[in-house]
């Protein structure tokens, strides 16, 4: 083995570090014989680091004292397959590669030292990462050749590498979790970190804002006025530096908001560094506008109420007061502050004691209230007063004091005076009403049964006439008796609306229900009117479905109803005319009958009172068509009697419908 003269200048100082001899390792060997090998190895076993020395079929030559102990070799030269033993399966391709590249026979002179990061297995299969110098060792008289490998464990340097990176990814993973706008730029003002929270805000991604200016985030007509930027750029000083501040920020639409922002900096390596934490304040300053327009009307309806208003403290002292409440109680003018604020509640009202109790009880945070003739402590009035005592409790529900509307009803009390003189007027009238009311009635029943009485006999005698039980008659004279039945047919019934109605209205109207067919009813009702039907030349066309299951009605009501109906039909169409009457099953259990006639119609402006009592459309008493107006108004009240509903349709000209629906039984 050569030894040049920087080697001996090492042996010969005992004060040198190993350091030293492995910086200047690749000077130290120029040429070697390998059979020197063994007598140069008290010099590598001086080193901290691991020495390897192999040969191009990768077997190990020499290894120092500190490989020997780490791979587990024995004393002496190994002479084992270096890739084997100290290299971990998933390297041996990479360091088999690496090793035989010295001895390929175009290697130039850059190749015959280079290094690498290879891992290595230790005696008990533990990997740890090693930084790799080689140089390139030629044998002195042949071309053998092989590779001094110098081996410096990084594996402690690699793991706080890793574990600062990891500790920095938390970092930033924190930071991007957030619930504020992180925003970092340097000593230009571009921006260098951007969190999720900022991106959210201000819709810039990191890709898009990452060294941009900070003022692409400034309104352009603020950017100016933003003063403080260029001073924190230049110098790092500023105001705004160590305060929060509120300016108005830009978002990528182009749209603006409010931020509330604390900056701070810090200086690395001579250059300034500055970072922001950016929170949107847009609901806050809602709220803050929210509650100055509460306040604002808060502060109107104080001023501007009808109503007297005062506010108490906790001790029941009058700390505010608005101008009526100071008219109400007559304060003489200029004397307000001196007399009503300030003015003790609870040393007050000594001898009114309803307001003392209400004054007690609002202290005591309930709710009161106060409605009597008062007297104004400020002067000689008496005004009669209603006052509702609130109190007001924070939101810790600590007692605040309390507020108090006072009403002035003294216009009220004289208008109820005066109401309740016209309600009893009004019901001395009314009980006059109910007197002629319940006279009429009498009227009318006693009315009815005088009428009715010799119409008996009338009605009788014509019908024994007519059918010639007192002797034959001749044509002329049947016609005349005819005429004698129908009147005093229309007299019967006449006399029984008014009796229907008077019974009606007195309640005592009473019905007897039983199982019906409505075909039947509806064919009574026809029979009845059949000799004015034919009188009139009228066609009757009717239509009941057979599927109509029973009714439960009052046979004689139900028959007056549609007697009444047909009548209609009759006396208000020209000769010759249609009625078309329907019956159907209407869903499960409804049945809906149809009366159509040809006739005269109704007008839409009359259509909605033909149901009232006694209307008619043409009132007078020389209109065309005969009746009382009572007839609609009591088929009303006995199909609803009948839990059922009647109702109209019609157009003056053209003929009307008239609709019933019954309950099946």
């Amino acid at each position: 083995m050569v030894v040049n003269k920087e080697m001996l200048d090492f042996e010969n100082d005992n004060n040198s570090h190993s350091s030293d001899i492995e910086e200047s390792l690749p000077l130290l060997v120029s040429e070697i014989s390998f059979s020197d090998i063994g007598n140069s190895q008290v010099f590598y076993d001086m080193l901290d680091q691991f020495i390897l020395i192999v040969d191009e079929d990768n077997c190990i030559l020499m290894a120092n004292k500190k490989a020997q102990k780490h791979f587990g070799f024995g004393n002496g030269t190994p002479n084992e397959d270096f890739i084997q033993l100290c290299v971990p399966e998933e390297e041996t391709d990479y360091a088999t590669s690496f090793i035989s590249s010295f001895f390929q026979e175009n290697s130039d002179e850059a190749n015959l030292s280079s290094s690498t990061e290879l891992q290595f297995k230790d005696s008990g299969g533990s990997i740890s990462t090693f930084l790799i110098n080689t140089s390139l060792l030629t044998d002195r008289g042949s071309s053998k050749k092989a590779v001094l490998l110098s081996c410096a464990n990084i594996q402690n340097k690699n793991d706080f590498e890793n574990e600062m990176l990891r500790d920095i990814e938390k970092l930033f993973k924190h930071l991007d979790s957030i619930p504020y706008a992180l925003v970092f730029s340097d000593y230009r003002g571009n921006i260098t970190f951007w969190n999720h929270k900022a991106t959210t805000l201000f819709g810039f991604t990191r890709d898009e804002i990452i060294g941009e200016n900070i003022t692409t985030i400034m309104p352009k007509r603020y950017r100016k006025a933003h003063e403080g930027w260029e001073e924190i750029i230049s110098i790092g000083k500023s105001p705004v530096v160590g305060n929060i501040i509120e300016v108005t920020g830009l978002r990528k639409d182009d749209t603006e908001f409010p931020i509330e922002m604390a900056i701070t900096t810090t200086r690395y390596k001579g250059d300034i560094f500055h970072g922001a934490i950016i929170n949107d304040i847009s609901q806050r300053k809602m709220k803050e506008r929210l509650t100055s327009i509460a306040k604002n009307k808060y502060r109107m309806m104080f001023e501007k109420s009808p109503l007297g208003i005062f506010h108490f403290d906790e001790n029941g002292v009058i700390t505010q007061c608005n101008d009526i409440l100071v008219s109400i109680l007559g304060v003489p003018e200029g004397q307000v502050i001196s007399q009503v604020i300030g003015f003790n509640l609870i040393e007050s009202f000594s001898n009114d004691h309803s307001m003392k109790r209400a004054i007690k009880q609002v202290l005591a945070g309930i709710p009161a209230k106060y409605e009597d003739d008062f007297k104004s402590p400020f002067s000689d009035k008496v005004i009669p007063i209603k006052a509702e005592f609130s109190p007001v409790v924070s939101e810790e529900g600590k007692f605040m004091g309390g507020v108090c509307v006072v009403e002035d009803f003294t216009e009220r009390k004289a208008a109820e005076r005066e109401l309740n003189h016209y309600a009893e007027d009004l019901a001395k009238a009314n009980e006059e009403l109910k007197s002629l009311d319940r006279m009429k009635d009498e009227f009318i029943s006693n009315l009815r049964h005088e009428l009715k009485t010799p119409l008996i006999p009338i009605k009788g005698y014509s019908e024994l006439m007519y059918e010639g039980a007192l002797g034959e008659l001749s044509q002329k004279q049947k016609d005349a008796v005819e005429k004698m039945m129908f009147s005093s047919e229309r007299l019967r019934r006449l006399i029984d609306s008014l009796l229907y109605v008077s019974i009606t209205e007195g309640g005592s109207v009473e019905y007897t229900f039983l199982p019906l067919r409505i075909s039947e009813v509806i064919d009574s009702a026809l029979y009845n009117r059949d000799s004015e039907i034919k009188r009139k030349k009228h066609f009757v066309e009717k239509s009941v479905s057979s599927d109509i299951p029973l009714i439960k009605g009052d046979l004689n009501y139900l028959e007056e109803v549609f007697i009444n109906l047909i009548d209609n039909s009759i006396k208000f169409m020209h000769d010759g005319g249609k009625i078309t009457i329907t019956g159907v099953l209407q869903g499960d259990n409804t049945i809906h009958v149809m009366i159509a006639d040809e006739g005269i119609g109704v007008s839409e402006e009359n259509l909605p009172n033909i149901f009232n009592r006694f209307y008619q459309v043409d009132g007078s008493s020389t209109r065309k068509y005969g009746g009382n107006g009572l007839g609609l108004y009591i088929c009303k009240k006995i199909i609803e009697a009948h839990n059922g509903s009647i109702w109209a349709e019609s157009k003056e000209g053209s003929g009307t419908t008239i609709h019933v629906l019954l309950p099946a039984k």
